[in-house]
């Protein structure tokens, strides 16, 4: 029987990146169009610009080298697809972040890349014509060729381009297929993003176009001696790597054109592509038939292959606890014959399950810091007896650092690569490196949160509904579980918030990632799911069974004291 990862792949994932790949080829006829149009640009003669650009885009040779570019762009996307997902990797140094990229297949991506940008500048080159057409001229006065250097530099400009916009897809986590909270359809998810991705763009080019410049007049004369020695091609006799050479204004132009276009197309497909992958799939809760029995919402829910195939399992949940009477259904429905609440019992379990892991990770990580926590011992009257006179001496402990127990705790003895680490870390040019992320162990631990934030969302949801709708009682019956698991998790989270700010006294912003701000939607998710609980039974939930704790925790909101 085929597994539910197989299927998803075959029949929903191929045909969405399919899609995204489609609509990439119908926008690049516009956005090369509109490239050409600017790189042709002429402020002092407009007529002459309008109608060179208009020659230029009906022309033959436009029309295959948009075909040669379209290829290209597809050959990058189908490479892509592996390098996305929806657990982004934090690194927790600025070493680890460059060791990531040299793991596979990222190498593989970063030669793409570089490819790619060689051969779309090759193109953009051609369509420009003029003195950026050709990697050689023929001089005049004989049948000797000199070397272009203008096409020369756009070239090894698109190739750093590639270089620079595989570091910004991972180390910026453009490769992080991150879920809207509001779910929209596509054509507004892309239209609300693309302004976005279009200044991303222009900011990016202006800053790797800021250190080319510099680059290329210090090591520019390596690959163009390269390409005369080998091409046996004349030197040229104005000289780009030089600091005039480099004031060209109408050479910048068309690099940070060049740049913007580049930058703006890759990131364009991206966005296509994780605006179709994210895409709200419903899956049946139940199924009738064997040959398709593992492709129900739980098998979703518990695939472990695929982190895709999950994450939609567990929004499809959230979705229909929110918006669909007929599924919730389903899902207060008891089996028959036997009368059994296995809908209910499967999906809610597996909330359960994924909510509980993150609450004792959250503890434990609790722990580590509250052991860490340095706390002044004070000075402690110590009775001293002497003969028969006892009085009382001052014992003062300075610097000591007491643990959770009150036991004092002592430094313990470092391996030889922590001790080097240790020594590294404090010389300015290595600690750049070394140093840890102040906020990369927080990221990392809430790194998977969305899971629990639909899950959270999901029980709450279906107790609020059972109140109507639930003619069985399938749900109220599990509230004191369900109710328990929220508590704590509430608990320890705010535990952690407040733990992670006493340890620290340097306090920094959360870094500028798409995923900063998962842990905060958590902490907002538990409380106002909570609350929603509350609101709808009221008092009638301090008469379940549960444990001390969770009835302290329980009166609080019923008291709208949190």
């Amino acid at each position: 029987m085929e597994t539910i990862e197989s299927w998803f792949k075959r029949e929903v994932q191929s045909w969405r990146t399919g899609a995204s790949i489609c609509w990439t080829v119908i926008s690049l006829p516009v956005l090369f169009t509109v490239y050409t149009i600017l790189s042709h640009f002429y402020i002092f003669y407009p007529f002459t610009w309008i109608s060179g650009s208009i020659s230029t885009v009906f022309s033959a040779s436009f029309v295959l080298l948009l075909l040669l570019l379209i290829l290209v762009i597809v050959v990058v996307c189908v490479f892509s697809i592996s390098s996305y997902t929806v657990i982004p990797e934090v690194p927790e140094t600025r070493l680890h972040s460059l060791i990531q990229l040299l793991t596979p297949p990222r190498p593989v991506h970063g030669i793409v890349y570089v490819i790619s940008g060689a051969i779309c500048t090759w193109i953009c080159c051609n369509v420009l014509e003029g003195r950026y057409s050709h990697l050689s001229v023929q001089i005049a006065s004989s049948k000797s060729y000199m070397l272009n250097e203008y096409h020369l530099f756009l070239v090894l400009y698109g190739i750093y381009s590639g270089f620079m916009y595989l570091i910004f897809h991972y180390v910026h986590f453009n490769n992080y297929l991150q879920f809207s909270i509001l779910q929209q359809s596509k054509f507004f998810q892309v239209r609300g993003q693309v302004v976005d991705v279009l200044l991303t763009s222009v900011q990016c080019t202006l800053w790797q176009t800021a250190y080319f410049y510099p680059g290329f007049w210090l090591l520019g004369q390596v690959p163009k001696d390269w390409i005369v020695h080998n091409l046996s091609l004349l030197r040229s006799e104005q000289s780009v790597d030089t600091f005039y050479g480099l004031l060209d204004i109408g050479l910048c132009y068309q690099t940070v054109l060049l740049g913007i276009f580049l930058h703006f197309m890759w990131s364009y497909s991206a966005l296509l592509y994780r605006v179709y992958s994210t895409e709200h799939h419903t899956f049946p809760i139940e199924s009738a038939f064997d040959n398709t029995a593992n492709r129900c919402l739980i098998d979703a829910m518990t695939c472990q292959k695929d982190n895709l195939v999950k994450y939609l399992g567990f929004l499809d949940l959230s979705w229909l606890s929110k918006n669909s009477i007929e599924r919730r259904a389903q899902v207060f429905s008891l089996s028959q014959p036997g009368g059994h609440p296995h809908n209910w019992n499967k999906l809610s379990t597996s909330c359960l399950t994924e909510i509980d892991a993150l609450n004792q990770k959250v503890q434990e990580e609790n722990w580590k810091v509250f052991v860490n926590v340095p706390v002044r011992q004070t000075e402690k009257p110590t009775p001293v007896t002497v003969g028969d006179t006892t009085t009382l001496s001052h014992r003062t402990t300075s610097d000591n650092t007491v643990n959770g127990t009150g036991d004092s705790q002592t430094n313990p003895s470092t391996t030889p690569k922590e001790g080097i680490l240790s020594y590294l870390k404090k010389k300015p040019f290595f600690s750049f490196f070394l140093m840890d992320s102040p906020d990369a162990k927080s990221r990392q631990l809430f790194q998977g949160a969305q899971l629990q934030i639909w899950a959270i969302e999901a029980l709450s949801n279906f107790a609020t509904a059972s109140y109507t709708e639930d003619k069985f009682g399938v749900v109220q019956r599990s509230l004191p579980s369900t109710l328990t698991s929220l508590l704590n998790l509430q608990e320890n989270v705010e535990k952690y918030f407040k733990l992670a700010v006493t340890s620290s006294r340097r306090q920094t912003k959360d870094s500028m990632t798409k995923d900063a701000g998962l842990k905060y939607l958590l902490q907002t998710t538990l409380k106002s799911s909570l609350y929603k609980i509350v609101n709808t039974f009221g008092k009638h939930l301090m008469s379940l069974k549960l444990q001390p704790d969770a009835t302290r925790k329980l009166k609080q909101f019923i008291e709208y004291k949190e």
